[in-house]
């Protein structure tokens, strides 16, 4: 079975993938945006995969493991997907192809995948999928500009995705975009509130797996913490709060953050 996570930056899609990697029935790749150019030729839907997938650390064994390991395995991952691709060469690629690849990589999982936020601005192609399961996560717009600035300005700096939304402005009109793309395909996601994650760990994650018809005792919820819920409130200047909520008030209040 094939897995995806999306849902807008900074808003639990690596935690929640994390957890997904510590059940033994679940397997996912980081961001290699695997799904995102379904149903094309092999040449094309290789060159419309991420470019940076070198340094991106795909996979990732362990929290310790040292940037010059993730990006080797990474390396090695890219190879060895490439080349298992090669098969199918002469037919579109989809998700039973990818899937395929996926369980030839990581054998012992049941479900296989990849996570990127992405994937909340292209369910209008992934819900046409029937044998994708989709996971979307969503946060409190404010925590999620507050979060996206401290990035922008930090680590992100320099990055494409900084250039982008570059402004708290932009930010907010971008969160509301991945919740009205939510919201129009909820019927065919499921959608996991990350304050629920972070202050009810065990029950959501006994949640989702009874969506996914796997041991929730393969779930880890002691790698969970609520730290990060309401840091908005000194990570936003009044004045960017204020910007926010002019973009996004409508939509925090529809989803009772306000």
């Amino acid at each position: 079975m094939a897995l995806i996570i999306g849902g807008h930056f900074r808003s639990g899609t690596t935690l929640t993938t994390t957890l997904c990697n510590q059940h033994p029935e679940i397997c996912l790749t980081y961001e290699f945006r695997s799904f995102s150019a379904l149903n094309t030729t092999l040449s094309r839907y290789l060159r419309r995969l991420r470019k940076n997938w070198y340094s991106r650390g795909i996979v990732r064994q362990s929290s310790h493991q040292t940037p010059w390991w993730t990006r080797l395995s990474s390396a090695w991952f890219v190879a060895n997907y490439t080349l298992r691709l090669l098969p199918f060469a002469g037919h579109p690629i989809g998700v039973t192809e990818i899937e395929q690849v996926l369980h030839q990589l990581f054998p012992h999982a049941r479900f296989v995948g990849d996570k990127t936020p992405h994937y909340v601005f292209e369910l209008d192609a992934l819900t046409r999928e029937p044998d994708l399961k989709r996971i979307i996560l969503y946060r409190d717009g404010r925590d999620v500009t507050s979060s996206m600035l401290t990035a922008i300005r930090g680590v992100w700096k320099g990055r494409r995705m900084a250039q982008m939304l570059d402004s708290v402005e932009k930010i907010a009109h971008s969160w509301v975009r991945s919740i009205e793309a939510m919201e129009k395909h909820q019927k065919d996601v499921y959608c996991l509130r990350y304050e629920d994650l972070a202050r009810h760990p065990r029950a959501t994650l006994d949640a989702l797996a009874k969506w996914l018809e796997v041991d929730p005792a393969g779930f880890r919820d002691d790698l969970v913490r609520d730290t990060s819920i309401g840091k908005y409130r000194t990570g936003l200047t009044p004045a960017e709060l204020d910007v926010v909520e002019g973009v996004a008030g409508p939509t925090l209040a529809r989803l009772n953050y306000r």
